[in-house]
């Protein structure tokens, strides 16, 4: 009976995977040293190797490193124009402009040495998402005013963090949990038992069962399973509408059409 229930599920998956319209794009060996790589609605790519930043255009390429920072943790180009490099050994955060040049930079073991951020990101309105590993608190730093305001309470147990545009996201378990920079509670989502929380894009969910991958859709509740990626996934990003896949070896890429 079981196995006539699995049947019928994957067979379910399927279907929502033409509904939600998903377009597979491409796959491509991964370069060893490779710990990021996106593509824009324009065709532009980017990379990170050897914790060098490379954007390439039809016209140009651009690059940034700066190799005494230490490794990047973080790269969010969800913003062209103000783009976000996290260093978290260092507690280095630059900002970039959409040739990679910089625009800011901030030190938070000076400005901040009560806290340790372990994740750091951009907000819709050009303010930061930090995580703060001390206090397990979501707080949002003000550019501006170089201050800081906590806006949850301590999240002491989560497995996941990760954030869209004015709302930060953690996975505890099956749940799903999320706060928007004023405090509020999102509506809570569970995913299935064993599940690994990916990737959020607004209501899409990224997440891998089993060594199957899935894009969750919590407005329409419609579950899509990306039949190309067969194996453990490393990383996942979002860039706009498209979806990059990193594994051991591969780099699977998607669009949302």
């Amino acid at each position: 009976m079981n196995l006539i229930v699995a049947i019928f599920a994957f067979i379910f998956l399927c279907f929502n995977a033409k509904a939600q319209n998903i377009q597979f794009k491409d796959s491509l060996n991964r370069p060893q040293q490779l710990t990021y790589y996106s593509m824009n609605h324009l065709g532009d790519y980017s990379s990170i190797i050897n914790n060098e930043i490379s954007k390439k255009t039809p016209q140009k390429t651009f690059t940034f490193k700066e190799p005494f920072l230490g490794t990047i943790s973080i790269y969010d180009e969800r913003n062209p124009l103000q783009q976000l490099v996290f260093y978290k050994n260092t507690q280095q955060i630059v900002l970039l402009d959409n040739q990679l040049s910089v625009k800011n930079r901030r030190n938070l073991m000076q400005a901040f040495p009560e806290i340790d951020a372990s994740y750091v990101s951009m907000t819709a309105q050009s303010t930061l998402w930090i995580f703060d590993n001390a206090s397990r608190k979501w707080g949002v730093l003000d550019l501006q005013t170089n201050q800081i305001t906590y806006i949850s309470n301590p999240i002491v147990d989560y497995d996941f963090l990760t954030t869209s545009g004015n709302e930060a996201y953690w996975q505890n378990g099956s749940k799903v949990y999320g706060i928007d920079i004023y405090g509020k509670l999102m509506k809570e989502y569970s995913l299935d038992a064993n599940s690994i929380l990916l990737a959020i894009n607004g209501d899409k969910i990224l997440y891998q069962l089993n060594k199957n991958v899935f894009l969750y859709n919590t407005t329409t509740e419609e579950k899509s399973l990306l039949k190309e990626v067969r194996t453990e996934v490393e990383k996942a990003f979002f860039n706009a509408e498209n979806i990059t896949i990193l594994t051991n070896e591969m780099i699977f890429l998607f669009k949302l059409k």
